[in-house]
């Protein structure tokens, strides 16, 4: 979670350093590297990290890890597609530890699914999946890890939304006032 830190810690020191897009840019990036830190003490295969849009008021796909995992994707539901949206509705998680699937969907299809709200003062600002191919793959002790991660990326997030809205948001002058 060392890198989670020093992302935080980048964003504090440079936020007169860069513009907006550039601040959006170098959370993308910082929570893409991340991933990295949480596949060293959770073994997963695939992660998809959402972050709530507050203007859209629905999810977006900010990063994933191993090609990204969201159940059900082609249903929609009031705050984004698939689980996820579900899950970021409700604001529970959804922890499927042993998925018996057929054979049709593939070599090696998931057997572990955990899909987990990220909440800040109460609101939704986002949902974390994890996948992996072997069932029962986060228990106990891997789930206090994935709550640790979480509680480190909230901030981060929280920051993301603010200058992700700020960044799309038109500047008010005279002219574009009327």
């Amino acid at each position: 979670m060392d890198r989670i830190a020093l992302i935080r810690h980048r964003l504090e020191d440079s936020r007169e350093q860069y513009g907006r897009n550039e601040y959006v840019d170098i959370i993308r990036t910082g929570i893409d590297e991340s991933w990295d830190a949480l596949a060293s003490r959770v073994d997963f295969e695939s992660a998809s990290l959402y972050v709530f849009s507050k203007r859209s008021q629905s999810l977006h796909k900010l990063s994933e890890y191993g090609g990204g995992v969201n159940f059900i994707n082609l249903v929609a539901f009031d705050y984004g597609p698939g689980l996820s949206g579900w899950v970021a509705k409700k604001q529970r998680p959804v922890y499927l530890a042993d998925i018996h699937r057929g054979t049709r969907h593939g070599h090696a299809p998931i057997r572990s699914y955990l899909s987990q709200p990220i909440n800040s003062h109460e609101d939704v600002i986002g949902v974390m999946n994890l996948a992996h191919t072997e069932p029962n793959a986060f228990e106990r002790q891997q789930m206090a890890v994935i709550r640790s991660y979480i509680e480190n990326l909230k901030p981060i997030l929280e920051i993301y939304q603010r200058y992700h809205h700020v960044a799309r948001t038109p500047a008010k002058n005279d002219f574009t006032r009327r």
